[in-house]
């Protein structure tokens, strides 16, 4: 598939995304493709169903769910003053 009239911009975002995600920048395309067909076909069905189209088999790292179980044990802090 060769895609045509991509703005530099929009190249450069999905370049980062393929960069953070160690995929190349066609791997990179292919999943976002596949999130956005997978998310519009989920529809306005469940919130679940919506986030598991959009998220599809990523999971947490280790590292990530201590970080969260330590914030799930650590004291409730004040909300920040918008004023």
């Amino acid at each position: 598939m060769l895609l045509r009239g991509i703005d530099p911009e929009l190249k450069r975002r999905v370049e980062e995304r393929a960069h953070r995600n160690g995929r190349s920048l066609s791997e990179e395309a292919i999943a976002l493709l596949r999130k956005a067909i997978a998310t519009q076909e989920a529809g306005p069905g469940r919130a679940g169903d919506r986030l598991r189209a959009a998220v599809g088999t990523a999971q947490f790292s280790p590292e990530e769910l201590t970080a969260i179980e330590e914030l799930r044990r650590s004291p409730d802090r004040s909300p920040p003053d918008l004023s």
